[in-house]
């Protein structure tokens, strides 16, 4: 049995007993319809603010008042040692209500004359030539003698002392 000869004899039984054709419409396109939002709804009312909120705020400001007061005439250390707080509390009160505490003039450090300069280092050329001789690094010499690399370099170049970076061993 043939498919399309069996739909062609379907047709002409259904012609016969009368059948008509339809012809249906076909898709047509039909926007959505527009979106209705919601009206908005009103903010609730913000509640009054607590008393407890209020004094700590009171508490704040009367502490900032207080340190400012005292930062006029005192250091950081001073005002924290005397109220009990860390520097790093007292240095964030500054920040946020915008004063500095005092800071007392440093005292000038006395200078050295150059004849005494220059005894010191060389009484600690001699001994770095000592220890240099001793086999001795330039590391453990700076630990013996309680100087910096900086100062050992200083010497070394001022009064001209061959002391390398590395013993050459044979």
């Amino acid at each position: 049995m043939n498919p399309s000869i069996d739909l062609e004899a379907a047709q002409a039984a259904f012609f016969a007993s009368g059948g008509q054709l339809v012809v249906l419409e076909g898709f047509t396109y039909r926007p959505l319809p527009e979106r209705k939002h919601p009206d908005p709804k009103q903010k609730p009312a913000k509640p009054a603010a607590r008393k407890s909120e209020r004094q700590q705020v009171t508490k704040a400001r009367t502490r900032a008042a207080k340190v400012a007061e005292l930062a006029k005439t005192m250091s950081c250390g001073e005002v924290a040692e005397l109220l009990g707080e860390t520097k790093g509390a007292l240095w964030g009160v500054a920040a946020r209500e915008g004063f500095k505490f005092f800071s007392p003039p440093r005292a000038a450090r006395p200078t050295k004359s150059a004849a005494d300069q220059e005894k010191e280092d060389r009484a600690l050329a001699d001994q770095i030539i000592a220890l240099r001789d001793a086999g001795d690094s330039r590391t453990r010499v700076t630990a013996k003698l309680g100087i910096g690399n900086r100062k050992l370099e200083r010497i070394l170049v001022a009064f001209k002392i061959n002391f390398p970076l590395q013993r050459h061993r044979g």
